[in-house]
């Protein structure tokens, strides 16, 4: 069945420290200019077989990089690029690929957390009556371990779809942070740093959702505006990582229940969308240890839900792309899952 040109994809793909051939990413040995080849050939390969209007990028090191990879797609006259900056970058970053006649029509880099971002919880005075004197904590996290890139996407040959606001992300690794010197140095501290290391991590992730959904917060309170956010969270679908992010909206199971109707700050995760329609649930995006997981997500706000009463696209289907996701460091050109998931357009 022919598209509606205002049906629209969204997508996901983590490239999987994709570097320009004999530049450095993080200590690891340069990549060879055959090394890159094949890189970028596969993620070309990839690109062409999703098929989406819209993509959010990980683990990004060049502009170049992902430019050669449009290129050798031959893609490149159909898509505006759009990253965090075009040069002096120090790690990996996101980016994002729009697809006439979709238009990129704003674009935001947000590093440094929202005001009205604050973890603290002070000591309770016991003198003063209280019953939980042992709840004190204060977070002193302030930015986004890597840069948020938001987009306002428009539709230029249709004036009565609105614009949508895009979030590309990438919230930090479950991997263990690697301590101080001045902590691995204390032998009675080393001896558990995988244990500390793996608890500041999923602090800092647990701050960046947090401080994500008070971004969010701002775009969604009170207002119809369209909002997808896409990337990799680094956590499962059920985790509380993805429960602050999307705030839990209800979903409608029968005929005559009121859930979904609306959910003013609400999203809605692609997969569990999915989910609803299909007798088994065997998605994955990474496989560590044997275990395997989805850590890359397409949320979606109430106007893409089938049963909001504020709807203009309904869900028609989700993709992921992961025969190629192993268990081990040889993966081809990336250790994620690619997710693809597409919407058409059906105002109620």
């Amino acid at each position: 069945m022919p598209r509606n040109m205002r049906d629209i994809g969204f997508a996901t793909f983590n490239l999987y420290n994709l570097q320009l051939p004999g530049e450095p990413w993080r200590g690891s040995t340069p990549y060879t200019q055959a090394d890159y080849d094949v890189k970028v050939a596969w993620s070309a390969e990839r690109l062409r077989a999703l098929d989406a209007d819209v993509i959010a990028f990980q683990e990004l090191w060049s502009p170049q990089c992902l430019r050669d990879v449009f290129d050798r797609a031959r893609l490149s006259q159909e898509y505006e690029l759009a990253f965090i900056r075009e040069s002096g970058w120090y790690d990996i970053a996101v980016a994002a690929a729009v697809r006439a006649p979709w238009e990129i029509r704003n674009r935001r880099v947000v590093k440094d957390f929202p005001e009205g971002f604050v973890l603290r919880k002070r000591e309770v005075d016991r003198a003063g009556g209280n019953e939980d004197p042992d709840d004190d904590i204060e977070v002193l996290i302030r930015v986004f371990s890597r840069s948020v890139l938001q987009l306002t996407i428009g539709h230029r040959d249709a004036p009565e779809v609105p614009p949508i606001e895009v979030f590309a992300v990438h919230l930090k690794s479950k991997l263990p942070t690697r301590l101080d010197r001045e902590e691995r140095d204390r032998p009675e501290v080393n001896a558990h740093a995988r244990a500390l290391g793996a608890a500041l991590s999923t602090v800092r992730r647990t701050a960046e959702a947090a401080a994500l959904r008070i971004v969010l917060n701002d775009v969604m309170r009170d207002t119809d505006v369209p909002v997808a956010v896409l990337g990799d969270y680094n956590d499962s679908p059920n985790s509380n990582t993805l429960a602050i992010v999307t705030e839990q909206p209800s979903f409608r199971f029968y005929a005559d229940s009121r859930a979904g109707r609306t959910s003013d700050r609400g999203l809605y995760v692609a997969g569990a969308l999915q989910a609803l329609r299909s007798f088994r649930d065997v998605t994955y995006t990474h496989i560590y240890r044997g275990e395997r997981d989805s850590l890359d997500h397409v949320l979606v706000s109430e106007q893409f839900y089938d049963h909001s009463e504020k709807r203009l696209w309904s869900f028609r289907e989700l993709h992921v792309w992961n025969d190629h996701v192993i268990d081990g460091d040889t993966a081809p050109a990336s250790d994620h899952g690619v997710v693809a998931a597409r919407f058409d357009w059906n105002p109620p």
